[in-house]
């Protein structure tokens, strides 16, 4: 995923440092009200990093400050009540953090509602993982601070799958188009062996893949729940078969019916994440 050219003289704002017990480090970002995302314990160096992959998958920053000892960024416009092309858009900024999470080591342990607030979305909390003989000091340090550099940098390759409405299903992609065609078409297989109901349409939607399935399995009832299920097991499977994994599934706050809409999130297996 390519990012606008860092600007050093941008300040970062977070004082607090990744909770560490032993050698276990982790740290938060928390997606708040409509706009704002927090960086809790995120080592210093990522705050260049997210702010580029926000500015790349989102667009403009209306403001950063210090909230707390944490890094906070207000972001222009909704994506955490996005409608229509926004839904889309809001999906590809959580891709672009935990991609560039990721990249630096930082793997995601769980995405959770922890707050009682309405408006609070979910907090990801991210464990730090030594690059596989990669350097490492006694002392720790490196890991600590957050250090990263090329030797560091792990390969990652992720992609998101919406169930939007009560009938359709959406691919966005960080990777290249033809990865995104690969999963739909294993999207497709699913839906032809366990919903036989059947593909009513596809589309281009906002740059994502989208397919209207004849019926509505997401809001269905009876016989056609158990249906739907095995659909999106059969999904899981083909993925996993292709060499993806299930990493979380966050809710992002209502989708087009003003329902919270959960997303899943792929990742592929490889030496750096199993």
């Amino acid at each position: 995923m390519a990012h606008p050219k860092l600007d050093p003289t941008l300040p970062t704002y977070g004082s607090l440092s990744p909770i560490q017990t032993s050698s276990i480090r982790i740290c938060t970002i928390s997606l708040l009200d409509k706009n704002k995302i927090r960086l809790i314990g995120t080592p210093p160096p990522l705050a260049p990093l997210l702010r580029s992959a926000i500015i790349t998958c989102w667009g403009t920053i209306s403001k950063e400050s210090n909230y707390a000892g944490a890094h906070e960024f207000k972001l222009s416009g909704a994506p955490f009540r996005g409608q229509g092309p926004d839904l889309v858009r809001s999906r590809r900024l959580i891709l672009g953090l935990l991609y560039t999470m990721a990249r630096a080591g930082w793997d995601l342990v769980q995405a959770s509602d922890v707050s009682r607030r309405r408006q609070d979305k979910d907090s990801l909390f991210f464990e730090y993982a030594e690059p596989i003989g990669g350097p490492s000091s006694s002392s720790g340090m490196r890991s600590l601070t957050g250090e990263i550099g090329p030797e560091g940098l792990r390969e990652v390759e992720l992609f998101a799958v919406t169930f939007n409405r009560t009938d359709r299903i959406r691919v966005i992609s960080q990777q290249s188009s033809e990865a995104a065609l690969r999963m739909m078409e294993l999207i497709k297989q699913a839906v032809a062996s366990q919903w036989k109901y059947g593909i009513q349409a596809e589309r281009d939607y906002c740059g994502s893949l989208e397919i209207k399935l004849q019926g509505n399995p997401f809001g269905a009832r009876g016989d056609q729940s158990v249906y739907a299920r095995m659909m999106q097991a059969q999904m899981i499977a083909n993925f996993r078969a292709e060499g993806f994994k299930l990493y979380t599934s966050i809710g992002l706050g209502s989708g087009e019916d003003g329902r919270d809409v959960e997303s899943w999130i792929l990742r592929r297996v490889n030496a750096s994440w199993h």
